[in-house]
């Protein structure tokens, strides 16, 4: 029991401010929370907290395996992460209740360690070779870059594939076999450490002056596939906005779940999507992760990709689906024919949306303000400037969580730290309830702004709390009676809530809701791509 006191007493002395209000404390001897699967004991995965949960709920609900991921800020004196894994699995039962199926994900963040424990039910299909490859290929060039967070998001696409081959049961040794012959390609073993993946070097320099462009969409597709084939070093084409580059890190080298995909992409037939500065890579409407469209724009400097918008409208969904988010962006419109996602669809406009025309201005205004604070830290304006630049152009949580915490030391009263909160919690990985009481607070300082009104509405729909959604809309169209995105969300309140009603509620929730949409339309500037999607989808649900 010497290192089970040992493990404790280092947990208690981690940052406990940073951890969730009802995580309890960790012990070894049993599960601190039989319903809980996320135990995050280093916070290092507090801005995907909401949806790492729901997606091992689901892989219960859906497939009968019980994962759970534990964080802890180091090995204990006489634990190595193997005997950990082990000791943490048997003594919490992960997958008892459901016969030996069951996953544990433990990550280690002082040795950047993590290791897949694998229960015994499930390990014709949970092999050696995945577990390598999910410690070391999917999560590692993540955890280089700084970004757990999407390196998370890899390890839960590859452990729900495997998944859906378990319940389908229509395979072999022989076929799981040649699946991992195809991971091992790569190099992969059963443990790794991922000290080496630490992040070098931090963000490119943004103020370079964007070098050429490609001279079509198609030219600069075909050419960053041959850069991630590692055959396109002597192109002297710049196909990468600069905030691509500093998403990215090195765009050159991408991460082994791209190059994995790389063979299909090249192989597979595409239209091009064209309108004006912007183009879609077209692969068709079909499921298939590979098949998600790719997004160019032309910066003024010709062809490039824009990953701001990539990463803001391609949404994958449970596999093998991806869907195209709505709202006031370009390319919608072009993707029409694709699974709408309303999930990220909040009322931005003006300052608060990324146009590529102004990516070389914002890598400037971003190095600028960087500047400025390494010789001002203090200076309010200069933060809260970086974290709106930062927050609409998508960057990594690691870049955006110390410039909200730097606010809300500086100036906690400031509303745009809650606003830019609440944008970032939704956008980085569906924090609804996390982003609700940011954005409450900011209707406490902006009790007139209309935006405010406008999130609450959308956050409580998707909670799925639809009157308290219409409540807060109502307000909304109080400060602006001309807000067609308050008017149309409301339609869709209504019709979640004609849904579960009895014959007479559902009559006059369809009044309500048709009487919304109307209101949508007769705005004196309506969204004609949000009018279409929205008829088509009462339709299907009111007939």
């Amino acid at each position: 029991m010497l290192g089970v006191a040992l493990l404790w007493r280092f947990l208690d002395n981690t940052e406990t401010d940073r951890l969730p209000d009802d995580l309890q404390p960790f012990t070894l001897d049993e599960r601190p929370q039989p319903d809980r699967y996320l135990f995050d004991y280093t916070g290092v995965l507090r801005d995907y907290q909401e949806g790492v949960h729901l997606y091992l709920e689901n892989l219960g609900s859906q497939f009968g395996i019980e994962a759970v991921v534990v964080s802890i800020p180091s090995l204990p004196p006489g634990y190595s992460i193997q005997t950990l894994a082990v000791d943490l699995a048997n003594n919490w039962d992960i997958g008892r209740h459901q016969d030996g199926r069951g996953l544990l994900l433990l990550l280690v963040e002082e040795s950047r360690q993590v290791k897949l424990e694998v229960g015994y039910e499930l390990e014709d299909v949970f092999t050696d070779a995945l577990s390598g490859y999910v410690e070391d290929f999917q999560l590692g060039p993540y955890y280089r870059a700084g970004d757990v967070g999407t390196g998370m998001i890899a390890v839960m696409e590859m452990l729900e594939q495997r998944a859906q081959t378990k319940r389908l049961g229509e395979y072999t040794s022989v076929q799981i076999a040649r699946v991992d012959a195809e991971l091992l390609a790569g190099g992969a073993g059963a443990t790794r450490n991922l000290e080496r993946y630490a992040n070098q070097g931090g963000e490119p320099e943004s103020s370079q002056a964007p070098g050429r462009g490609a001279s079509s969409p198609e030219q600069a597709w075909e050419i960053m596939l041959a850069k991630w084939a590692g055959e396109g070093k002597e192109i002297p084409m710049d196909i990468y906005t600069r905030m691509t580059r500093i998403a990215m890190g090195d765009p050159n080298k991408p991460d082994p779940r791209t190059l994995g995909s790389l063979d299909h992409w090249r192989n597979a037939e595409y239209q091009l999507l064209n309108d004006g500065d912007y183009a879609v890579i077209w692969f068709g409407a079909i499921d298939g992760w590979d098949n998600a469209p790719f997004l160019f724009c032309n910066d003024g400097s010709g062809w490039k990709f824009d990953i701001v918008h990539q990463r803001r409208l391609v949404v994958m969904a449970q596999a093998p689906k991806w869907q195209v988010s709505q709202g006031p962006y370009p390319y919608v419109a072009k993707m029409s024919k694709a699974r709408q996602s309303t999930g990220k669809d909040l009322p931005l406009a003006g300052g608060d949306l990324y146009h590529c025309a102004d990516d070389q201005a914002i890598s400037d205004s971003v190095a600028g303000l960087q500047k400025q604070l390494q010789e001002s830290p203090d200076d309010v304006e200069a933060v809260i400037a970086l974290l709106r630049l930062k927050v609409i152009t998508g960057q990594r949580p690691a870049q955006i969580r110390p410039l909200l915490e730097r606010v809300g030391k500086l100036a906690p009263e400031r509303p745009e730290l809650y606003k830019y909160s609440a944008i970032f919690n939704v956008n980085s990985f569906f924090q609804y309830e996390t982003a609700l009481l940011d954005i409450e607070r900011y209707i406490e300082l902006r009790p007139s702004d209309t935006f405010g009104h406008e999130v609450k509405g959308f956050l409580l729909y998707r909670l799925g709390r639809y009157r308290d959604s219409i409540e807060a809309l109502e307000e909304a169209v109080s400060l602006d009676d001309d807000s067609g995105y308050a008017y149309a969300l409301m339609a869709r309140d209504y019709v979640m809530l004609h849904r579960k009603a009895d014959d007479l509620a559902k009559l006059r929730y369809r009044k309500k809701a048709l009487n919304m949409l109307r209101k949508a339309e007769s705005v004196t500037v309506p969204d004609p791509k949000r009018l279409v999607w929205l008829r088509s989808w009462m339709k299907r649900r009111l007939g």
